[in-house]
């Protein structure tokens, strides 16, 4: 079994108001295939700014930051055009891609009789990119306010990246990175699939993170991170909520260093799993990046 590490900073959340998002990062030795050991959890590692990217030095190549709701990007390096709202095409599902100011609200219900075979999910997509063996990309997005069903559980947000376009296929090989609202309000954050791990790693949230992220009243802004190192086979997910940030480091299963398919769609979504039955979930996009060390 390849090796996986979490590491996790436990900084006192002293004050919930205060957001100290951006370029927080962890410098963190990347998984390897042949690391055999089991998923650890290391604690009292204090977030540290200006970490190296991995494998190379990135650079900003396609952002949307949704001023007045527009889905334009600005800079556009890739050449891919509009964020493309995007769904999996599950009947009654209602996606919804709501335009604010600064900011795109991406929703959808799971139909009560629809089998657990299926999730149905929304997500805007940047697309065609194309990350193909020797590429290193890290997407980035900026969220707020997820609402869903906390109590019985069955949502979850995140990251993803795969083959296709906006439409979203269930056969497409792909990367997402989550957190994962469970029955009991049990919140996780990891790799929902694309590693090589049978049960990939997952970290449960502390109660003070849940509170900043779910919180009704004074929800906090949290980012989340999707590094994919097609030079050494190997990506990291990473969160980010006010002064705490949790890594995990994973081996890819389908997009290899050295072959395996080319990425070309990535984007922030929100999906609602077998727990939710005739459920809606919702959440704020603030901001989507790309860094990449292609498309010059």
């Amino acid at each position: 079994m390849s090796r996986i590490t979490i590491s996790v900073t436990r900084q006192v959340l002293a004050r919930v108001g205060m957001c100290l998002l951006g370029t927080v990062a962890l410098a963190l030795p990347l998984a390897t295939p042949g690391d055999a050991k089991p998923p650890e959890v290391v604690r009292g590692i204090p977030a540290r700014a200006g970490a190296a990217p991995a494998a190379s030095e990135l650079r900003l190549a396609y952002q949307a930051s949704f001023p007045n709701g527009s889905l334009q990007p600005s800079p556009d390096k890739l050449n891919a055009g509009a964020m493309q709202p995007g769904d999996t095409g599950i009947s009654n599902s209602n996606p919804t891609f709501t335009p604010l100011p600064g900011e795109f609200v991406v929703g959808i219900t799971r139909p009560a009789d629809l089998s657990p075979d299926f999730t149905p999910a929304a997500t805007i997509w940047a697309t065609p990119v194309n990350f193909g063996p020797g590429s290193v990309s890290r997407l980035r997005a900026t969220f707020i306010a997820p609402v869903g069903p906390l109590s019985g559980g069955g949502f979850a947000f995140g990251l993803v990246a795969k083959t296709g376009d906006n439409d979203d296929l269930a056969e497409e090989p792909r990367i997402a990175v989550t957190v994962n609202v469970r029955p009991g309000f049990l919140a996780r954050f990891g790799v929902a699939f694309g590693s090589v791990e049978p049960f990939p790693a997952r970290l449960v949230l502390p109660d003070a993170v849940k509170d900043a992220i779910f919180s009704t009243t004074n929800p906090q802004p949290f980012t989340i991170e999707l590094t994919i190192d097609r030079i050494h086979g190997t990506a990291t997910a990473k969160l980010t909520v006010i002064d705490q940030v949790f890594s995990v480091p994973f081996v890819l299963a389908d997009f290899l260093a050295d072959s395996g398919p080319v990425i070309t769609a990535v984007g922030p979504g929100i999906a609602v799993n077998p727990f939710g039955p005739g459920q809606t979930a919702s959440v704020h996009v603030r901001d989507f990046r790309i860094y990449t060390n292609v498309g010059r």
